[in-house]
């Protein structure tokens, strides 16, 4: 649900900021992180890729193709080199061949790590913001698996926290985030399927994705587009301007 006017509040707050060096992988959490117009720095910078340019993800769609288990791996960064943790707990820096020779095996076909080019490494947006709130309501909502509502299955790169805002009511106003980054809501994120499958830690969820269709029009959070860059950290205060 939506209001015309965007909710003002003052006590809205970054309570996390995660980057997804590759595409569909688990991510990495962050203090601080720097933000152009392409979005947050280093995220999804690298995509399982296929020949024919289609990037691996957890559904198809589009310039997507699903690629199963690839919410098993985790990709970090470090000192400016992306690497990657397998299920078995094996660490591969990215362009290392065994790192390929691993995910053509997932994939079941030849695949490569390879960096953003021609196809977008980003289904809609380049910024997804999720609220504690939104988090809460639909735990609510479904309380027999409340425990299966965390953040891990949503994939923000801001989480907010605050009592007295709704993120859905900023679409199509802007918001500063801390003194410098400045977004434009731009939609509410529409969930798929990624939300219910299994990942570290985390088990299959249907009634996840079932809860959003039924009581919340499929949507949690929403997508930003960057319109001033810069840089963001823990805590900062987030506000509509």
């Amino acid at each position: 649900m939506t209001t015309s006017e965007p909710s003002a509040a003052s006590d809205v707050r970054v309570a996390g900021l995660r980057r997804y060096p590759v595409k569909s992988m688990r991510g990495e959490d962050l203090t601080h992180a720097d933000f152009t117009a392409r979005g947050m720095t280093g995220d999804r910078s690298w995509a399982v890729t296929f020949p024919d340019g289609r990037v691996g993800s957890g559904k198809s769609w589009k310039h997507v193709r699903r690629v199963d288990g690839l919410l098993g791996y985790t990709a970090e960064t470090a000192d400016d080199r992306v690497r990657v943790r397998t299920p078995d707990d094996r660490v591969l820096a990215a362009g290392d061949p065994d790192l390929d020779e691993e995910l053509s095996r997932l994939a079941g076909t030849a695949v490569h790590l390879g960096r953003e080019q021609d196809v977008s490494h980003f289904d809609c947006a380049a910024v997804h913001l999720l609220s504690r709130p939104a988090l809460a309501r639909l735990a609510a909502r479904m309380p027999a698996e409340a425990r299966q509502v965390l953040v891990d299955r949503f994939r923000p790169n801001l989480l907010l926290d605050g009592e007295s805002f709704l993120e859905d009511d900023w679409v199509g106003a802007k918001v500063a985030v801390g003194p410098e980054v400045v977004l434009e809501i731009t939609e509410r994120t529409e969930r798929c399927v990624m939300t219910t499958l299994p990942q570290a830690g985390l088990p299959a969820a249907r009634t996840v994705l079932r809860t959003l269709v039924e009581e919340f029009d499929t949507c949690l959070g929403v997508y930003a587009r960057v319109i001033t860059g810069g840089r963001a950290a823990l805590a900062d205060p987030v506000r509509v301007c």
